[in-house]
């Protein structure tokens, strides 16, 4: 089978798989931070600026290079992007001191910068409008791969061989990415002739809106999701088991939520926006009580995944439904506004954590959903329908 053949459901899966790799890069950090500030002598703190530095790596990437990808091949920008990605995780693998490490996250940050918007945008050129919801909630599936699978694989492999033989296989799959994003068609991407910039962008109707959405789901997401495996683990007095039980759940839920994504097609982001973020914000209403007992703690948390599977489908279909010419830049503000919350989830609600626990944060997050689910819900309507 040729390249200019390759069926669209193909197209997709390999996308997904890309995301699925990135996931797993991005997430494997956090169980591995011990080994490594162990075997670099270094603290735990000096290591943890690794993760910062990835954080500012995508959130900078997508900034500064979104309004371009719209002019690049997307298919072989994300391979360039893998390839990079390959080498900056050999580098953190060689890591002789956590300052190698810190530098080998940033340019894995700056890679995935580019991958994801590239990927997202690549999904929607590929589908077909009554089709982009399903398409894209088919790749956003990476993400439940790489938290059921991925991350259960990658401490494996640090507990019974060692860390950096995880970052081995990473980059070994990175390098595995390249050649299979080179599989998808040359002629599958919309590129334009001019750079695209987010004054543009921010003047497409409802966009702004789709935007503090956006901000709205992933902050309280953060938030919520960096402290609640410290939380159980206290409150249930168990061991870091429970935590990775709690992320295998949400990431199962979050995969079963794709079963639904003809549904979303039929009813379209515009009408589900703020249904979506109301349905979001009720999980962190129930989230501190569901806590209490260990077998809701492990049940919930499937639940939760799917609301945000749900919501994050609503939210980039929405996005992605820009014009051609302007989806890449889009999908970039999206993703810079993803790892702005990334970095304020934590910054802002770990004080509010240690003084006033979990419940606090939680219920702070259901407010946030819920302000901008009445904002989504009285006015992204009918600015659409002005727009038309």
């Amino acid at each position: 089978m040729t390249n200019h053949s390759l069926p669209e459901t193909t197209s997709l899966t390999i996308l997904m798989t890309g995301i699925a790799a990135v996931g797993i890069q991005a997430l494997m950090l956090s169980p591995l931070l011990p080994d490594i500030a162990a075997d670099l002598q270094a603290t735990a703190r000096e290591i943890g600026f690794a993760t910062g530095a990835y954080g500012v790596g995508v959130a900078t990437a997508a900034l500064l290079a979104a309004p371009k990808l719209g002019q690049w091949r997307k298919a072989a920008a994300i391979r360039i992007a893998f390839a990079v990605m390959a080498l900056s995780l050999g580098l953190c693998g060689f890591a002789w001191d956590w300052r190698v490490m810190v530098v080998g996250q940033l340019v894995t940050g700056l890679c995935a910068g580019v991958i994801l918007p590239a990927t997202y945008g690549l999904a929607a050129d590929i589908s077909a409008p009554e089709r982009r919801s399903r398409a894209i909630g088919k790749v956003i599936f990476g993400w439940s791969v790489a938290m059921v699978a991925g991350i259960p694989l990658a401490a494996f492999l640090s507990d019974f061989i060692e860390w950096r033989s995880t970052f081995a296989l990473m980059t070994a799959i990175c390098f595995a990415m390249v050649l299979i994003i080179g599989l998808i068609p040359r002629s599958s991407a919309v590129v334009v002739a001019e750079r695209v910039r987010y004054r543009q962008v921010l003047q497409i109707p409802g966009m702004i809106l789709g935007f503090v959405a956006t901000f709205a789901y992933m902050i309280g997401f953060y938030q919520t999701y960096t402290f609640i495996g410290d939380h159980v683990r206290h409150l249930h007095h168990a061991g870091a088991w429970l935590g990775g039980a709690v992320a295998c759940s949400y990431g199962i839920g979050f995969g079963a939520a794709i079963l639904g994504n003809a549904w979303l097609d039929r009813m379209g982001p515009v009408r589900l926006m703020a249904l979506s973020l109301f349905w979001v914000g009720a999980n962190y209403l129930i989230l501190p009580t569901a806590t209490l007992a260990l077998w809701s703690t492990l049940a919930f948390p499937f639940l939760w995944g799917l609301a945000n599977h749900f919501c994050m489908n609503v939210l980039v279909s929405f996005i992605g439904s820009a014009p051609p010419a302007a989806r890449s830049t889009a999908m970039g503000l999206f993703s810079f506004i993803t790892y702005v919350a990334v970095g304020l989830g934590g910054a802002v609600f770990g004080s509010v954590y240690t003084q006033s626990g979990f419940a606090t944060v939680s219920y702070a997050a259901t407010a946030t959903l819920w302000i901008a689910a009445a904002i989504v819900g009285l006015l992204l309507k009918r600015k659409v329908a002005v727009a038309a």
